[in-house]
């Protein structure tokens, strides 16, 4: 008989017990995947400057998704765990032994763990697999199946199985020694939440943080990766402690707090339970609405502007591949303009064009008055309208330390800046600004630039690097006829590849030979690569904010049957019951999508200032549109998956409703 009840009490909760299970199995699938696609990025994407990108773009990911999964895991297990206690307890009180009780339960959450975790690992590789399979069917050129790390599944099997022992032992601690009535009628517990004024120092901490991370956002990538933990940590602070206060102080306003007591009634009763809730829902809509908005918004639309590459073909080269060239734009009906140039590297390996004022003079029209060690850094822009100064200071300390020739990348000119022996390499850097002079023939805008020497300064180091067969003394612009533009690519490519300059290191990711069509074609297919991988983030992000707001609704599907049955008795009118029981279901997610989005509008007016004061592309009307169309239907999926919830719990206690007659 008692073993029937057992049975019977399981089957009656099956479908809460599948969806924690699912819960797990989401968290250690996004876990693998994220973490592998992070492992192999750059060994995976065969173009060096687009695996560079998204290797940034998926560092914020993994560690995104690693804080997600964590807390899902916890809120789910947890949760799983509390409502086997209920059944338990009910089960001691029925005659069953406390140890026999805690056996039963360790090993069914053990089973189910493994088993989750199991099909998880397989679920993660799947998928990580499959995006790889995806991407090279669609561009076989740009894609290599690569074999993740085994370590990754090392360590996410090591955080999971910690994560489910950690939670499992805490919560039988906490219950160890506590009266089973006080399982049975946990629900209707009132839990504590800040109430003094002096939590609203937690708010002005989280201000600063903001700040913090506004200053942390305008600095060098690894402080902009940085500031994508500090903003949301500013804004859980703000939130929670502030949310705290706001219920405090309408709880005195007594009549409008009496209005809305049954709305309210979560946040007051169960502030502490609700609080993981409301991180994780912050912290996934935060990254939905500011980072992934912001990025896809700036790749749109795709297609990339033509007029601003002037050249078909920029070719950096020797001094005596100039009859080769000459030679060659005769036989296409093509042009070439050819000058004496110097391969030369700033921070961080990134190679650059360097030419003299008087040539620089003679290509824009413009007055270089340069003298001695003083240059002038110009950055080319894909979207250029208008020179525009840069004044971002970091971005100056980025170019003021120039390294002439032919790079080696162990040469570390970083670790020298500001010392003696990196002083022969620093330069006077008089002014900084964008342009469209060859084109940008970089991803990131690093790349590909043109520093402005002193003539003096100039010829002296050109005269030592002519002579270096290993070094480019001469870049050299070509256009063809469109149909003669697929020929003379073929021919000038086979060249250069026999002939051409090349790089000290293969990780440097700049070329010798940049063929424009091909080049935008290329840009293209980053792009669209770019767009999938953020697209496919903030799917993840849906998804699980999907789950943690299941979780929540179904393991108060208890509560919310009796409250509601006690308020019908109490005569409640039944549309004013469902209007309850949608915003109930809703609050949480109302709160944490408006933070996220007053985050998202201060995080776009913060790229905007990035964008205006580091050189960056700008920010044109088409941004704005896609930014405001990404941010609306984000938050009308976010309110229709919502108004799903609302509409299940008020058909399920319906339902419930019949049964009983």
């Amino acid at each position: 008989m008692f073993n029937k009840i057992i049975l019977k009490n399981f089957k009656s909760n099956l479908h809460n017990y599948i969806l924690f299970f699912i819960s797990n199995i989401v968290a250690v699938a996004e876990m693998i995947a994220f973490w592998g696609m992070n492992d192999i990025v750059t060994k995976a994407i065969t173009d060096k400057v687009t695996a560079a990108a998204l290797k940034m773009d998926f560092k914020i990911a993994a560690g995104l998704i690693t804080v997600i999964t964590v807390l899902l895991m916890v809120f789910s297990m947890k949760h799983y765990i509390q409502l086997r206690m209920k059944d338990y307890s009910t089960f001691i009180i029925l005659g069953m032994r406390k140890r026999t009780s805690y056996l039963m339960m360790l090993t069914e959450y053990v089973a189910g763990c493994v088993l989750s975790l199991i099909l998880g690992i397989l679920l993660g590789i799947g998928l990580l697999y499959g995006i790889q399979y995806w991407i090279r069917g669609i561009y076989p050129e740009f894609i290599k199946i690569t074999a993740f790390d085994w370590k990754i599944l090392r360590n996410a099997c090591g955080l999971s199985i910690g994560i489910m022992a950690l939670v499992f032992v805490a919560l039988i601690t906490w219950m160890d020694g506590k009266d089973m009535s006080a399982f049975m009628s946990s629900a209707e517990q009132n839990e504590k939440r800040p109430v003094s004024g002096r939590w609203l120092l937690l708010v002005v901490l989280g201000i600063v943080l903001l700040v913090i991370g506004e200053d942390m956002y305008q600095g060098s990538d690894s402080m902009y990766l940085t500031s994508h933990a500090v903003f949301p940590a500013g804004m859980v602070l703000i939130v929670v402690f502030g949310l705290a206060w706001v219920l405090e102080r309408f709880r005195k306003r007594k009549k409008s707090y009496l209005r809305h007591i049954f709305q309210l009634n979560q946040l007051y009763s169960k502030f502490q339970n609700n609080l993981m809730i409301l991180i994780l829902l912050l912290v996934i809509h935060f990254f939905a609405l500011t980072y992934l908005t912001v990025e896809i918004s700036s790749l749109l639309p795709l297609d990339r502007y033509r007029e601003n590459y002037p050249y078909d073909s920029v070719w950096i080269a020797r001094e005596e591949d100039k009859e080769y060239a000459k030679e060659l734009a005769e036989k296409y009906d093509g042009t070439v303009t050819e000058f004496p140039m110097l391969r030369v590297t700033t921070a961080y390996t990134a190679q650059q064009i360097g030419v003299s004022a008087s040539t620089y003079q003679k290509l824009t029209g413009k007055d270089c008055d340069l003298e001695g060690r003083e240059i002038w850094f110009g950055m080319e822009d894909a979207e250029f309208r208008k020179e525009k100064d840069i004044t971002n200071w970091d971005s100056h300390d980025l170019y003021e330390d120039v390294f002439v020739g032919n790079y080696d990348p162990e040469f570390n000119m970083v670790m020298l800046k500001n010392t003696e022996e990196g002083k022969p390499y620093h330069y006077e850097l008089t002014k900084a600004f964008t342009q469209s002079l060859i084109g940008q023939y970089s991803l990131d805008q690093y790349h590909e630039n043109m520093v402005i020497f002193s003539d003096e300064f100039f010829e002296e180091r050109w005269q030592e690097v002519r002579r270096d067969k290993t070094e480019a003394s001469e870049l050299y612009l070509f256009t063809f006829p469109a149909r003669e533009r697929a020929d003379a690519y073929t021919e000038l490519t086979a060249y250069n590849d026999a002939n051409g300059i090349k790089n000290k290191n293969e990780v440097m990711m700049e070329n010798s030979l940049y063929n424009t069509d091909e080049f935008l074609k290329g840009q293209r297919m980053r792009a669209v690569f770019s767009l999938s991988s953020k697209l496919f983030l903030m799917a993840t992000l849906l998804l699980s904010g999907f789950f943690v707001v299941a979780l929540k609704n179904l393991s108060e599907m208890t509560s919310f049957k009796r409250r509601y049955e006690f308020l019908n008795y109490m005569g409640m009118k039944e549309k004013e019951q469902r209007k309850n029981i949608r915003f109930e279901t809703k609050i949480l997610t109302m709160i944490s999508a408006g933070a996220a989005f007053v985050m998202g509008v201060l995080y776009v007016c913060s790229y905007l200032y990035q964008q205006n004061t580091g050189g960056g592309n700008g920010v044109v009307t088409e941004f704005w549109k896609y930014w405001a169309a990404i941010m609306i239907a984000y938050l009308v999926i976010v309110y229709l998956i919502q108004q799903l919830f609302g509409w299940y719990v008020i058909r399920r206690l319906k339902r419930e409703r019949r049964k009983q007659g």
